[in-house]
């Protein structure tokens, strides 16, 4: 399957980071595939550790040699473009950032279906498989894992009899995880006590970290950024005035600095005591509570629906070795890598029979409560999320600075910053 590119702005979709390169694997002699190496391009971060360091069991199994490539956002997004827009043909593996990249992979981007290589049924049991699905049918990005935001709170704030009745004699309701985006700002204001050192939530304020903020309030009303069925920006809705609103309340509940923070930050402010509750990311999950214990709980998010984080595997139209490749994707999806996985990462796995499997709720004590947020989960539907984040960025500092109320600010994104511009290109 090929999906032709617009060939507009093909940068936007990089951030910044720095380069490493990990190369991994073994071929093993008189395998029936010898002598074939396979380039996988990949982000580095924890669920790229988890993939290489795997890939030398494949490796071995397989007689495919892996060579993994973890590179910085900024040249993961060059690479990127390079291969599935512009057929460099230098990797037979590309992940793509399924919350950022999913419309532009099925409309525009250079890749094959994977349907021959994994088979219908292994397809049909992936959670969210019409996410990935061209409008023909074609199967052509496949998640590696699945990771999105969760509600991290002081369970021992929480649980402290004296502040449940503070708190419902205040609100006229009890102290608990909240599920609307409302409850968050009442429990952020209820515990923001500078004079304590403990502050309401922590917010990351530099331009990657609040623009996925952002997300998070927005999809959480059921919202998003461009309607797919007309093609048109949706940037000033009252779901993104609300969105701002709530940036702004929040941003006001945590401690001086905030704008200079990133959410890895806001985990180390947690781990500190000086944050009551605030919402990151899985990955976070296996750190704070390693290092927590008790005083930590999760939950899911507020809202309606959240942001899908997974990293997608596709093969270049151009792929040196797409069989080979498509081996490997087959892999990556089975129980074996899957469980390791979730031992590495405590991100979800990706197909059905796993996430309902004894093995895995072992492996995993959190599987039932993470499994009710996969059937939640909405990507960006514009193609050109880098651009669209830093500007959206933009917009929320004209927020918190007072130069724009967030109606001004929403209506600013969509006829001045964004006039004219169409949320797939």
């Amino acid at each position: 399957m090929t999906n032709h590119l617009a060939g507009r702005r093909l940068a936007a979709v990089a951030v910044v980071g720095t380069l490493a390169i990990a190369t991994l694997g073994a071929c093993a002699p008189g395998s029936a595939s010898d002598a074939v190496t396979i380039r996988v391009l990949a982000v580095e971060g924890p669920e790229t550790d988890a993939l290489a360091a795997e890939a030398a069991n494949f490796a071995a199994e397989s007689g495919i040699e892996v060579e993994v490539d973890k590179v910085a956002r900024d040249v993961w997004g060059q690479r990127k473009v390079a291969e599935l827009a512009q057929d460099a043909g230098t990797y037979d593996v590309v992940f793509l950032g399924g919350g950022d990249d999913a419309v532009w992979m099925l409309e525009n981007a250079h890749v094959q279906d994977l349907t021959s290589y994994l088979g219908e049924d292994v397809i049909a049991d992936v959670v969210n498989n019409e996410l990935f699905t061209t409008s023909d049918g074609a199967f052509v990005g496949a998640p590696q894992y699945y990771n999105f935001p969760v509600t991290y709170y002081r369970a021992d704030l929480f649980g402290d009899p004296e502040e449940q009745a503070a708190f419902e004699a205040r609100y006229g309701h009890e102290l608990a995880a909240p599920t609307t985006f409302d409850e968050l700002v009442e429990v952020a204001t209820f515990f923001n006590r500078p004079d304590e050192g403990l502050y309401g939530t922590c917010l990351g304020g530099v331009n990657w970290s609040v623009f996925l903020d952002d997300t998070y309030f927005v999809y959480g009303q059921g919202a998003n950024f461009g309607d797919l069925e007309t093609g048109e920006l949706t940037l000033d809705t009252p779901e993104h005035v609300k969105a701002f609103e709530y940036i702004s309340a929040l941003t006001s509940l945590q401690a001086p600095g905030w704008e200079a923070l990133s959410f890895f930050d806001c985990d180390n402010q947690m781990k500190a005591g000086s944050v009551a509750i605030y919402q990151n990311w899985l990955y976070a999950w296996n750190l704070l509570s390693a290092e927590m214990g008790d005083q930590i709980a999760i939950a899911p998010p507020a809202g309606v629906s959240t942001h899908l984080g997974a990293m997608l595997a596709t093969i270049p139209e151009a792929a040196p070795n797409p069989d080979a490749a498509g081996e490997f994707i087959a892999w990556m999806l089975t129980d074996e890598f899957q469980l390791a996985q979730v031992g590495l990462t405590g991100n979800l796995p990706v197909l059905q029979s796993q996430q309902d499997s004894d093995a895995f709720a072992e492996a995993l004590p959190e599987l039932e409560m993470l499994k009710s947020v996969a059937s939640e989960l909405s990507y960006l539907h514009t193609t050109w999320s880098g651009e669209l984040g830093s500007g959206v960025s933009e917009a929320i500092a004209k927020v918190t600075s007072g130069e724009l109320t967030p109606a001004e600010a929403a209506s600013w994104l969509q006829n001045e910053k964004f006039a004219g511009r169409k949320a797939v290109e």
